[in-house]
């Protein structure tokens, strides 16, 4: 099992995007307001959140900027995806796909 240290907030925020993967390896369609409304944290605790995951490579964030005529300033509309690093904190993944199970650490 490989460990990941992160805070507090951060772990939060990557359980509740784990508990949105619910479809196969790399699906995602979890965005901010999902975030919001399952960790209870207000948008901008989240996108402060999502700053720093993505500066550990452990999250992207589709802005679909062109897709279909959406408007990438609408954060609504983003889509959250967990980088492989993480991809071993979604159980069924690690089953389906022989991943590594991953243990996020809160330092």
């Amino acid at each position: 099992m490989k460990t990941i240290k992160v805070t507090a907030l951060e772990k939060q925020v990557l359980e509740a995007l784990v508990k949105g993967m619910y479809a196969e390896l790399g699906f995602s369609d979890m965005g901010l307001p999902e975030l919001v409304e399952d960790t209870g944290l207000s948008s901008k605790v989240i996108r402060g959140v999502a700053s720093s995951l993505i500066k550990k490579g452990l999250i992207d964030i589709w802005d679909r900027e062109g897709d279909c005529g959406i408007d990438s300033n609408d954060p609504d509309m983003s889509i959250w995806y967990l980088t492989e690093k993480v991809q071993g904190l979604v159980p069924h993944w690690v089953e389906e796909n022989d991943l590594e199970s991953v243990e996020l650490i809160v330092k």
